[in-house]
């Protein structure tokens, strides 16, 4: 009765600041409240719809997915609420050197392409992303204290290759010239492929592809290599790319490729399966995620039960 009424207590105030502040506006009613901590319909209701722009949720199945996504804010509630107990605090910096590790990984090396990257993938507000990311390295060192996870061995890390070797794909070796259009409009997008082209040409000529792309490439990374990009599994480039480089023959020079990054003139160098050396990271951070994943579950079931946690959704479904 102390928490309801607490909880009726915040809503009483929010209305009344609402009303009195712009009246006009709808009030965003609290759906669930844990160790007096509100989730309001908003924060729910703007994932639900995300969710169904990626996929069709039949209107049968509404209630539920509401209710799952209602169960992950309740379980961050649960986590930000130990965060705090044990002074866990995770900076801007912190999740910007995330971020950059990412986009080196995906051979990304602006920060606007990165940004265009997630909100047409994940379909999420860059701003929500970043608050993202700060979750899940907060549940990291909550479950490291809490638990005790610790990241799996290199032996491992080698035996799931092993393992799984054969469903890694391959990596691709290539170098490229990057132009990228400075509008959307057709024009545009004719100008750079005909100065694709016309680089195309020069090469087939006799000049060196290393020094055409010092000199034209707006991928800056790259460039200073000559257009240099290294072995890539075909999981890390963009997919469109990837498909289209895919196909090459060793030695080939290509037309314009479109990518999400612009036009690109690639020499294809070669072709071989995903090594250790270069998924060897992505192992040990797959393995100790899914060994945080079975041991959270089961710490914020329990931390669940020991919380006072009280759903005001009407239509909620329990899992």
């Amino acid at each position: 009765m102390k928490l309801i009424a607490r909880a009726s207590l915040y809503v009483l105030i929010v209305l009344t600041a609402a009303t009195a502040s712009h009246s006009w506006e709808p009030f965003d009613r609290v759906i669930a409240v844990v160790n007096d901590r509100p989730i309001v319909e908003s924060e729910v209701a703007g994932r639900l719809d995300r969710l169904r722009q990626r996929k069709n949720v039949p209107a049968n199945r509404l209630a539920y997915e509401r209710s799952r996504l209602l169960d992950r804010f309740i379980e961050d509630s649960i986590v930000l609420q130990e965060a705090e107990q044990q002074s866990i605090v995770v900076s801007d910096e912190k999740v910007t050197n995330h971020i950059k590790k990412l986009m080196a990984r995906m051979n990304i090396t602006s920060m606007d392409d990165f940004k265009k990257r997630v909100e047409k993938v994940e379909n999420l507000p860059f701003d929500e992303y970043r608050e993202d990311v700060r979750k899940s390295l907060i549940t990291e060192q909550v479950m490291s204290l809490a638990i005790g996870v610790t990241p799996p061995s290199r032996k491992e890390a080698m035996e799931w290759y092993n393992a799984n070797k054969a469903k890694l794909g391959f990596e691709i070796n290539v170098k490229h010239i990057l132009i990228r259009p400075k509008n959307p409009s057709l024009a545009e997008e004719k100008r750079v492929i005909a100065e694709i082209n016309a680089l195309r040409q020069r090469i087939v000529r006799g000049e060196p592809f290393e020094q055409l792309a010092a000199q034209h490439s707006e991928d800056p990374r790259s460039a200073k290599k000559g257009g240099a990009i290294g072995w890539m599994s075909l999981a890390e480039l963009d997919p469109y790319f990837a498909n289209q480089v895919f196909r090459m023959a060793d030695g080939q020079l290509s037309g314009a490729i479109k990518s999400g990054f612009g036009y690109h003139l690639v020499k294809f160098l070669g072709k071989r399966p995903v090594t250790f050396d270069s998924v060897e990271d992505r192992i040990v951070g797959m393995l100790f995620q899914q060994k945080l994943s079975e041991q959270f579950s089961k710490w914020v079931i329990q931390r669940r039960r020991e919380s006072e946690v009280i759903i005001y959704m009407e239509d909620y479904v329990k899992a």
